[in-house]
């Protein structure tokens, strides 16, 4: 193909996409895509949904939610020979580090950490996550 050929097939997909450009946004198809607050109503309504405003007197009542930090534990974990990521994961949730073993086990084997843990005692808390649990067991 030589460069006038390319020039002109160059020049005809611009000229295309400039007609496509002008017909789509110059007849406002793209406008009104987001629903008025009514419209959202009337469609959550259909959907099974309760729509209600809160009352005055429902707003003063309402009080912003404040999360409460659990009291650290410190649990000091003796890694063996042989130790399974399972059985880490059993000693971490009997001690309340973690809330569910099969989902840090799952954590720990996904990312490959379970093949990097070191033998030896760690000290680990409750209030740590996954993330810092696994750089703990395998530094």
């Amino acid at each position: 193909m030589n460069k006038a050929r390319l020039q002109g097939l160059s020049t005809g997909i611009i000229f295309t996409t400039t007609i496509f450009d002008a017909f789509y946004y110059g007849t406002d198809k793209f406008e009104g895509t987001t629903p008025s607050a009514e419209e959202a109503k009337e469609l959550l309504v259909k959907k099974g949904f309760v729509v209600t405003l809160p009352t005055e007197e429902a707003k003063k009542t309402v009080q912003p939610k404040v999360l409460m930090e659990k009291e650290a534990s410190t649990y000091t974990i003796k890694v063996k020979t042989n130790m399974t990521t399972a059985v880490i994961a059993y000693l971490l949730s009997k001690e309340k580090i973690i809330d569910d073993a099969a989902e840090f086990e799952a954590y720990m084997n996904d990312r490959d950490f379970s093949k990097k843990i070191q033998i030896g005692e760690f000290v680990v808390t409750n209030n740590m996550t996954y993330r810092q649990l696994a750089n703990t067991l395998t530094h």
